[in-house]
């Protein structure tokens, strides 16, 4: 393996207001780097904010269409849903652009998009694709729909091989992601699907914890503006959970880790889970949906062993509820307390790792369906979620929001049938909190002080039982580009 962990699981003020200004200057810094996003970073108050006029994010399609002999056959209802930001969720940040402005969501295919005839007008602020296929899906919002732009992905999937609800954010394309899912149990499988939204085709190396020799790395081709899918399984083996280093070389991709399992005959779960956050010696991992049963995934793709500290974040104080160590080059499942005022974990080590929770649940007639939390960054200035659309309205819908250093407040604006409600949210240190928003089909998350991360979670009421679960990250949103001033030197 050749791993690249980070040294540090957050970015110092400084160099991150730094990295903002040479990204605004023409230099890219860090952007292929899962969680060091410079357009969700709060600008210093003395810096003029300028509103993005363009976003654009990826999601990658229906996992189990297209794929080869291996993939199982798949009843997939699913859509990609892209929400602009309502003037709420703006007001005291930024300005949208005066020019009109649109969102497309379309599944990228390499073809041309079809011009626009006549005068620019503004769009609406909604769109939908209510079909899902074997290709990547490309949403791009412009001018006034561009600041705070939220994507996201989701499907229920039926049959006899796979059953549950996904769904997961649409992000950036990248050059550097690690993702981490699955499990040892036997007909458990975990599906990286990979897709190319660029015009050239891009090599992808693949370097997985646990593995060794000739499996350790694997190298993958992606086509122009098309998908690979790669069964985990063949490479890392079926006795673990997966975790994965994905770079890339002449591009970028947007990776995702499909993580299905059939029990027996039984289908036993569905989650398609997005990058996790970067190996760091600390790392937030919030959302979590209860269950029957509750496993966080540990890695260690260093050269030393790694001693980690797992902490709850919740209403009260900040509870220990493992010290572990990590294997160098190997992976450790902690199991978890089940704990009704849970919002998330803080996880402390003293070598770089990469993490990820997982939460089963079960109805009365003993099916499951699971949902994978990721490490997250800080919200920044705006981070949000787009909720699905078409999943059954008795599913709760919590957002849960952690501080994992000092005391934090935020915002919390939840978009219902267009019609916005803002929350207050307010937590001590090493806390976090639950927020009840059932209907929503969007929600942001805009902190007012300190660092905060969030997820939203789908369950079923404990009244009300049933296999269906997923976890939605907060993740930061484009809301500006840096404004600055040029004093040419004589």
């Amino acid at each position: 393996m050749s791993p690249r962990p980070s040294t540090n699981g957050w970015v110092p003020p400084v160099v991150r207001v730094a990295a903002v200004g040479l990204a605004a200057a023409g230099l890219v810094v860090g952007a292929g780097r899962v969680g060091e996003v410079a357009t969700g970073t709060a600008a210093p108050p003395t810096a003029a904010r300028v509103a993005a006029t363009q976003s654009t994010s990826y999601c990658t399609g229906d996992p189990f269409a297209g794929g080869e002999d291996e993939t199982p056959t798949v009843d997939v209802a699913g859509s990609v849903t892209a929400q602009a930001a309502p003037a709420e969720v703006l007001d005291g940040l930024v300005e949208p652009s005066d020019e009109p402005g649109d969102i497309t969501v379309e599944a990228l295919t390499g073809e041309p998009a079809a011009p626009e005839e006549g005068t620019p007008r503004s769009g609406p602020t909604t769109r939908t694709l209510d079909e899902l296929d074997e290709h990547a899906v490309r949403v791009q919002a412009t001018q006034e729909r561009a600041p705070g732009l939220l994507a996201g992905q989701s499907l229920e999937a039926g049959g006899k091989q796979v059953r549950g609800l996904a769904a997961t954010p649409c992000p950036t394309a990248t050059a550097d992601a690690w993702l981490v899912a699955g499990g040892g149990e036997p007909g458990r499988q975990e599906r990286l699907v990979l897709a190319n939204p660029g015009g050239n085709p891009v090599s992808v190396q693949l370097d997985l914890v646990g593995t060794s020799g000739d499996d350790a790395e694997r190298s993958v081709v992606v086509p122009a503006h098309g998908r690979s899918v790669v069964l985990l399984d063949g490479i890392g083996g079926t006795q673990h959970p997966q975790a994965v280093h994905v770079t890339v070389t002449g591009g970028l991709v947007v990776p995702t880790l499909v993580d299905h399992h059939r029990d027996g005959l039984d289908p036993a779960g569905v989650e398609i889970v997005p990058p996790t956050a970067a190996p760091a010696r600390r790392l937030v991992v919030p959302g979590w949906a209860g269950g029957s049963a509750r496993t966080l995934v540990l890695a260690a793709p260093g050269e030393r062993d790694a001693v980690v500290q797992v902490r709850r974040l919740g209403e009260g104080p900040a509870t220990s509820i493992e010290v572990v160590t990590v294997p160098a080059d190997e992976m450790v499942e902690v199991e978890l307390p089940a704990d009704a005022a849970l919002a998330g974990w803080e996880i402390e080590s003293d070598e770089p790792v990469v993490a990820a929770a997982a939460t089963t649940v079960q109805d009365d007639r003993d099916r499951e369906d699971y949902a994978w939390s990721v490490a997250t960054p800080p919200a920044g200035t705006l981070a949000g979620a787009v909720l699905p659309v078409d999943a059954d309205s008795g599913l709760r819908r919590l957002v849960q929001v952690v501080a994992p250093e000092d005391a934090a407040s935020a915002e919390l604006f939840v978009q219902r049938e267009g019609e916005v409600t803002t929350e207050s949210i307010d937590l001590e240190a090493r806390s976090g909190t639950t927020v009840q928003v059932d209907g929503a089909e969007a929600v942001w998350l805009r902190p007012t002080r300190g660092r905060l991360h969030g997820a939203v979670v789908l369950a079923a009421p404990s009244s009300d039982p049933r296999a269906e679960t997923t976890s939605i990250p907060l993740l930061p949103t484009r809301v500006s580009v840096r404004d600055v001033p040029v004093t040419q030197v004589r």
